[in-house]
């Protein structure tokens, strides 16, 4: 079928394939189309089946031709895609380029694609990548921090008490509820911005205005108005280089009152400890364990990072809208919301503007991924069967269920292939530690190491 191709290759990792096919490819589908239709063609004047050949082709003629172009176009992909490496990428629908494409029965016919494909670079020198590795040391403000965290979790909004007049005013870490509408410049409220039983914690910044030092001091049920000024460079485009009135009334004042941190408490987090010091042993153990998971986590981006900057290549920007949109998606999981809910809230330009912001570190995530994924081919790291069934039950008894039960649960939600490219990852963490050179780094905090910066 096909007489001739050519591969053409761009900017940005795309390539452009062009095919010619055969002539006697072409007439032999169009004659197939035409002798599949006269069998039950029925036209006014002639019976099922009885249209001729010359009346089917003036009527339907093109038609036939753009089904029989779409099924060459179809088939012959099929065919090439078999045969050579630049093979589009799952996430790169290939777009045909001619325009006004139209079947031509009495040559060879001829069409481009475009597509982008999986970048290709050579891997430098992977082994013994000189890193240097945290100093951590833990100390008693990382304990009392998470204990302070601790009772700050299990802690109880109540309604705050007033002073010895019984006046109750907003201060700094009240959580309020508030009705607020903006106001035009004649003091007329704008109805389309009013906002009832609206609640947040003052000094969060929690909320669109951003009136929480306007507010402190108010008495509760106490109604006023305020004028607030943004700078041009305000995070809310709407606000930013605007002076906005408001009338804002405190409906409901609440504070939070923290539990003592003593053996109570302890006993209140978890039924597996009985004593305050129970509670600060478990602490102290998940501490020790996620500077071990971070330091070596940090010690294989290191790695990773010198390897991918001494590669070059581009990425692929069909590669780089997938990476864009499964960030986007991951955000607004962690906010508790569906990504369509999310676009509807910040708008088309917000949702734009944070792509943007997030599109440098993706860029970097992806040249990472890549350099592993060559590593691992080089290597030949794969994850074997007994592996595979050992993370299964290593999965299976963190959730406290049976090596069945997470056999069903990851295979019917077609979650195997992860837990392969897991045992696959760890793997290859192992092996570009192992022929790395560790020497000691600078000090760090616990904070500043776990990336939780107060």
């Amino acid at each position: 079928m096909i007489v001739s191709q050519e591969i053409k290759k761009l900017e940005k990792s795309a390539v452009e394939l062009k095919l010619t096919i055969a002539q006697a490819a072409a007439r032999a589908e169009y004659d197939g189309l035409l002798a599949k239709y006269v069998k039950d063609a029925m036209l006014p004047g002639f019976r099922r089946g009885k249209v001729p050949l010359s009346v089917l082709e003036k009527k339907f003629g093109e038609g036939l031709k753009a089904e029989a172009l779409q099924t060459l176009v179809d088939k012959s992909l099929h065919e090439v895609f078999e045969t050579i490496d630049e093979k589009p990428l799952s996430y790169s629908q290939p777009e045909i380029i001619d325009k006004n494409l139209e079947l031509s029965l009495d040559k060879d016919f001829t069409f481009t694609l475009r597509y982008d494909v999986f970048p290709k670079f050579d891997l430098p020198a992977y082994k013994g990548i000189e890193v240097e590795e945290p100093q951590v040391t833990l100390g008693q403000e990382d304990e009392k921090r998470e204990l302070e965290l601790i009772q700050e979790q299990n802690s109880m909004v109540i309604d705050k008490a007033g002073d010895a007049k019984g006046v109750v005013k907003v201060a700094k870490g009240d959580t309020v509820t508030v009705n607020y509408v903006e106001l035009d410049s004649a003091a007329t409220e704008i109805e389309n911005t009013r906002r009832q039983d609206f609640v947040f914690t003052v000094g969060s910044g929690y909320n669109y205005y951003k009136i929480d030092e306007e507010i402190v001091g108010m008495k509760k049920d106490a109604e006023k108005n305020l004028s607030k000024s943004y700078p041009e460079d305000f995070e809310t485009r709407e606000l930013a280089g605007s002076t906005r009135s408001l009338k804002v009334k405190v409906t409901a004042i609440k504070e939070k009152k923290l539990p003592e941190i003593n053996d109570e408490l302890a006993q209140d987090v978890s039924e597996e400890f009985h004593t305050l010091a129970d509670l600060k042993k478990s602490i102290n153990d998940r501490l020790v364990k996620n500077v071990e998971n971070a330091v070596r986590q940090k010690n294989i981006d290191a790695v990773l990072e010198k390897v991918a900057a001494q590669t070059s290549f581009e990425l692929p920007e069909s590669m780089i809208r997938a990476e864009m949109e499964n960030t986007w998606r991951n955000f607004a999981g962690n906010s508790r919301m569906r990504p369509e809910q999310l676009e509807q809230m910040v708008g088309p330009e917000g949702k734009q503007r944070m792509l943007d912001e997030w599109k440098p570190q993706s860029e970097v995530a992806l040249r990472r991924r890549l350099v592993m994924e060559k590593i691992l081919e080089a290597e030949q790291i794969e994850c074997s069967p007994e592996e595979l069934e050992s993370e299964l039950a290593t999965q299976a008894d963190a959730s406290k269920i049976t090596l069945e039960e997470a056999r069903d649960y990851f295979t019917k939600n077609g979650l195997m292939n992860y837990l392969e490219h897991d045992v696959r990852d760890r793997k290859l963490a192992d092996f570009l530690l192992a022929a790395s050179k560790i020497k000691k780094g600078k000090k760090l905090s616990y904070v500043d190491l776990i990336g939780q910066k107060e």
